[in-house]
């Protein structure tokens, strides 16, 4: 029996989501399923997939546009096929229920091109060192907290999960 063929792709602004995407992809891979960890700018045809993740930052409530633009130009190619999603972002560094709600809602506006089996949100890092004037007149105002708010065991525990789930396909 062949393995599951599975995409894992991202879009991302400062290198998050880049890291998670990594992480749940190595998971996948010691779980025995044949991964492609590529950007969503990046990808090409997805007709190949078993499976596919993707995964965006939550930036004002909304995931990047790639990752929007991902799922709007690819939904005739991604009917059909089993889809996860997770997003990440500092307004987890508090996991109350409004902060997760928020991230949840940025995942279900993609319901619109693609239905979703699975979705997860992870705390994210902030540094304001590396932010750009805009994105860091924007955490001002919203009284982001720098600081690394990642949850590696979390990620870890859902990547075993989508790949338990992807085996049985």
């Amino acid at each position: 029996m062949c393995a599951k063929k599975v995409l894992v792709t991202y879009a991302t602004k400062y290198g998050t989501t880049e890291e998670i995407a990594g992480q749940i992809a190595q998971i996948l891979v010691d779980s025995g399923l044949d991964i492609d960890l590529i950007p969503v700018m990046e990808v090409g045809k997805v007709d190949d997939y078993d499976a596919i993740i993707i995964g965006s930052p939550v930036y004002m409530g909304k995931i990047l546009v790639e990752a929007r633009e991902f799922c709007k130009q690819y939904k005739p190619y991604l009917e059909g096929k089993w889809i996860a999603f997770f997003v990440d972002g500092v307004s987890l560094c508090k996991k109350d229920e409004k902060s997760l709600k928020s991230m949840f809602s940025a995942i279900d506006d993609m319901l619109l091109y693609i239905l979703i089996e699975e979705k997860a949100a992870f705390g994210g890092k902030l540094n304001f060192g590396v932010l750009s004037e805009s994105d860091m007149q924007i955490a001002t105002m919203a009284g982001a907290p720098e600081g690394d708010f990642s949850t590696p065991e979390e990620v870890r525990a859902w990547a075993t999960d989508i790949a338990q789930k992807i085996t049985e396909l």
